[in-house]
């Protein structure tokens, strides 16, 4: 005989449309009609602890790292993340169960077993990849034009990972379709300027005898990294263009992870006006995981200098102080900070 009868619906849903960190997790709907009701909502929170913690370490690791400690995850490891479970609207009519089931992590466990394993992460995707689409074929060659099929596709699809040129008169003046053939990476990066980008993709496609060939390269930190090729014998837009962006986030992390072997430092003066202020400093700062620790050098009316040391490189630092709402000015191994 059963012990108990078991119907289970569970879909994912987010209560706000993006995340304000990668580590971030989201609320999902259980319903089920069940027996034994605690023995099976035991079940589904088991469920949902390894489908967050699976999905945080997918975004913030890198795809090989990914694959690697995706073997050696187990319930008392994920326990020893987690912050809280939340569960709201719950609802218990006989054998009928529903709620809604949130579990949060605690981001500075995951950062410290990462860092004791040596582990890269990254804390922050770019906003988006400048995207540079040349189409080519025995017959046309089309750069940026309205009329090229993959940025209409982009346009009436949301792939906000693409950033897309004007198309416009004064994007062909700045490149043209030689500029990509030759890699004239001094004309690439000059268009880049344009759009204040720093990270950009290039997609080269060809026709040839009814098949279309793809290359593909991603531009970050000053360095051009190709993509695998892909061939389709017709156009898939969303096969191409998710595979791209997987792969493309993947290069990037690669390039833009925190290293966890050596620390480096870097001395920044906070200002404040007030008590208050100098606070809100602080708390930010402890909120950036990748500093390792602050010493306190010396300090003035309305101004404190620190030394701060810190996994990973400045860039990444100074990206984590502008996401955490403090303004930046830097000048060599010198910043300031305050409140924006």
């Amino acid at each position: 005989m059963k012990k108990y009868i078991l119907i289970v619906l569970i879909f994912f849903y987010s209560y706000s449309t993006s995340s304000s960190t990668l580590f971030d997790t989201d609320y999902y709907e259980i319903k089920f009609i069940s027996d034994n009701v605690q023995a099976t909502k035991l079940i589904k929170i088991k469920e949902i602890k390894y489908l967050t913690i699976k999905k945080i370490l997918k975004k913030i690791l890198i795809k090989s790292d990914y694959v690697n400690i995706n073997k050696k995850i187990n319930e008392d490891l994920i326990n020893s993340f987690i912050q809280n479970v939340i569960i709201e609207n719950e609802k218990i009519i006989n054998k009928n169960y529903f709620s809604n089931i949130k579990i949060n992590f605690n981001k500075r466990k995951i950062i410290s077993y990462l860092r004791n394993n040596d582990l890269r992460y990254v804390e922050f995707f770019p906003d988006s990849f400048l995207t540079i689409i040349y189409s080519k074929s025995d017959f046309e060659k089309t750069l940026f034009s309205k009329y090229n099929e993959y940025y209409n596709y982009l346009l009436l699809n949301n792939f906000d990972i693409y950033m897309l040129p004007n198309l416009d008169s004064n994007d062909k003046y700045l490149l043209n379709h030689n500029d990509i053939e030759e890699k004239n990476l001094g004309k690439i990066y000059k268009f880049s300027e344009k759009y204040n980008k720093s990270d950009i993709i290039i997609i080269i496609s060809e026709k040839k005898q009814k098949k279309i060939f793809y290359k593909f390269f991603l531009i970050t930190n000053g360095q051009t990294y190709e993509i695998s090729d892909l061939l389709q014998n017709e156009i898939n837009y969303n096969e191409l263009f998710v595979n791209l962006k997987d792969s493309a986030i993947n290069i990037w992390k690669i390039n833009n992870a925190i290293q966890n072997k050596f620390t480096n430092t870097i001395n920044c003066k906070i200002r404040y006006f007030n008590l208050l202020e100098q606070k809100e400093i602080l708390k930010k700062m402890n909120n950036i995981l990748l500093i390792d620790k602050k010493k306190l050098l010396k300090f003035s009316y309305q101004e404190k200098l620190y030394e701060i040391s810190y996994f990973g490189n400045k860039q990444i630092l100074l990206k984590l102080f502008e996401i955490n709402n403090l303004k930046i000015e830097n000048r060599n191994n010198n910043c300031r900070l305050s409140l924006l």
